[in-house]
């Protein structure tokens, strides 16, 4: 990966020279954590197929059992910055799977609220403990020092862009 990154170097110094001024930024600093991300995501991704689930459904289950009571779907796609429609194909493809169920609301009759079954609770517990060795083995490659350097940077940049 840091040949990928010295190519894009060597293809500005030699092809936009002065064109560009922030570009060592954006190569030392944003293309970087492209790559990480990537990288990690393709880490779960692969991960998640072992469970036959994707990020995405992770990402539903998750949020289901980190709210620890039955969502609607407009406060659960609000909650996962997700389009209705594609929240739509995800539910049904979860209750497909068993993964969730859909209750009838108390307080509106008519809709349903989606709730995790209990075999969703127990695959998503067991996946996260997965999501969790590979963010240990990620960040293994880092010292303490430079876990808590690391920490401390990316809340700062994700406080200044909120």
């Amino acid at each position: 990966m840091l040949a990928f990154i010295e190519e894009k170097h060597k293809f500005f110094e030699e092809n936009l020279p002065g064109q560009y001024p922030g570009y060592k930024a954006l190569l030392n600093i944003g293309l970087p954590l492209v790559l990480v991300n990537k990288l990690v995501s393709e880490k779960k991704e692969k991960m998640f197929s072992t469970y036959n689930i994707s990020s995405s459904e992770f990402d539903v289950l998750m949020t289901l059992l980190c709210h620890n009571e039955p969502m609607s779907p407009t406060n659960l796609y609000e909650s996962m910055i997700f389009s209705s429609g594609g929240m739509t194909k995800l539910l049904k493809k979860l209750e497909e799977k068993k993964m969730i169920r859909r209750i009838p609301s108390e307080k509106d009759k008519r809709s349903l609220l989606v709730a995790l079954s209990k075999k969703g609770k127990a695959l998503v517990t067991d996946a996260f403990g997965d999501v969790v060795m590979i963010n240990k083995d990620v960040l293994s490659k880092l010292d303490e020092k430079e876990q808590t350097a690391l920490e401390t940077l990316l809340k700062k940049l994700l406080t200044g862009l909120s």
